[in-house]
């Protein structure tokens, strides 16, 4: 059941991460316009807006494909209508559960919809089951649930969180601790579940109105960029400790990394995970705690379009440099190198493939 419900939760998140895009992009390129441009016009206004809008989307997305992943087709329509009343309470007093209450809608959804198409009916509305009696006790339920329960209570710790975090971000000393761990967590395993983790929780505070979405949306670059930039730029520097197969994927690192993609340190992660995952994520965690440390904040989404719409461009460029650097100088140190049984594994491997 565990395995479904991180299988569902990553689901959400895939279908939900082109809402992010276009509208941190949206965002981004209003933001520029004004900021660097002085351009101020009703176009500008309506196109952030757009960009809002769509961000919006998100906890009904990110609800209707969870409860996909659990209950099929019949469950995106409840799945969706938790989303939208987590992120839009309808009772007078209750507060918005976000993105936290939106999981939890997909989650009942899915298994409320699962539970419904294994009850029994009688034959007679047997073809009713799934073009309306589904649909509607189903929605009926989750209406329910997220006006009330989880309205109020899930309403409450979601806040809490919130308030908690900004707390944390607003103090120097807590900041960088905040910072430090979420980009580490994203340099850890490369695009992998405690990553996710990371990423999960900045979308969830993406769109607080305080800002602080975007600040830890910054401190989370450095954990996605340092490591294939500092597995690119090391192989260069130190060749005698990384393998043919390295230097040839060296190139390919340095530019994934320049786009946000964390992915391309695996193969080197593969072949000497601690000496590799650890220097990434010290690097990665000095460049989240400088982050969060001089409040640098970002909409933008990917690598290097996440420059220019920077509250602090040149510190943020800085921060991933510096993070960079110390993962460089680390791995260069501490890597051993390449040893004759690897050359001769590598040549065998090679023509295997052949």
């Amino acid at each position: 059941m565990v395995r479904k419900m991180q299988q569902a939760l990553m689901t959400g998140v895939s279908y939900m991460l082109p809402f992010i895009v276009v509208a941190g992009m949206t965002i981004a390129i209003s933001g520029i316009c004004t900021s660097y441009f002085s351009l101020e016009n009703e176009f500008l206004t309506y196109f952030s807006t757009f960009g809002n809008t769509v961000m919006s989307f998100v906890p009904p997305i990110m609800g209707a494909y969870v409860a996909f992943a659990i209950g099929d087709k019949a469950a995106i329509l409840p799945g969706f209508i938790g989303g939208w009343i987590a992120n839009n309470p309808v009772l007078e007093g209750t507060q918005s559960s976000g993105f936290l209450g939106a999981i939890i809608a997909g989650f009942i959804a899915g298994y409320l919809v699962e539970y419904l198409k294994k009850m029994p009916f009688p034959s007679i509305i047997g073809s009713l089951k799934s073009m309306m009696i589904i649909p509607l006790v189903s929605s009926y339920v989750i209406y329910l649930l997220m006006v009330y329960p989880i309205g109020i209570v899930v309403g409450s710790i979601y806040t809490f969180i919130v308030d908690a975090l900004l707390t944390l971000s607003a103090a120097p000393g807590t900041a960088v601790i905040l910072g430090a761990i979420l980009s580490a967590m994203c340099a850890f395993d490369m695009g992998g579940p405690v990553g996710k983790i990371a990423i999960t929780f900045v979308f969830a505070v993406w769109s607080d109105p305080s800002g602080l979405g975007f600040m830890v949306n910054a401190a989370v670059f450095p954990g996605i960029m340092v490591p294939p930039l500092a597995v690119g730029i090391a192989s260069y520097l130190a060749p005698k400790k990384f393998t043919t197969a390295e230097h040839q994927q060296a190139p390919g690192a340095i530019v994934t990394g320049l786009v946000g993609i964390a992915e391309a340190t695996l193969p080197y992660a593969f072949r000497d995970p601690i000496r590799v995952i650890g220097c990434n994520v010290i690097g990665a965690a000095v460049g989240g705690a400088m982050m969060m440390g001089f409040g640098i904040s970002t909409p933008g989404v990917s690598g290097i379009i996440g420059i220019p719409p920077a509250s602090n461009p040149l510190m943020f460029t800085l921060c991933i440099a510096v993070g960079v650097a110390i993962s460089v100088v680390l791995m260069v140190l501490v890597k051993k190198p390449v040893t004759e049984e690897e050359i001769a594994e590598e040549n065998v491997e090679f023509d295997i493939e052949l």
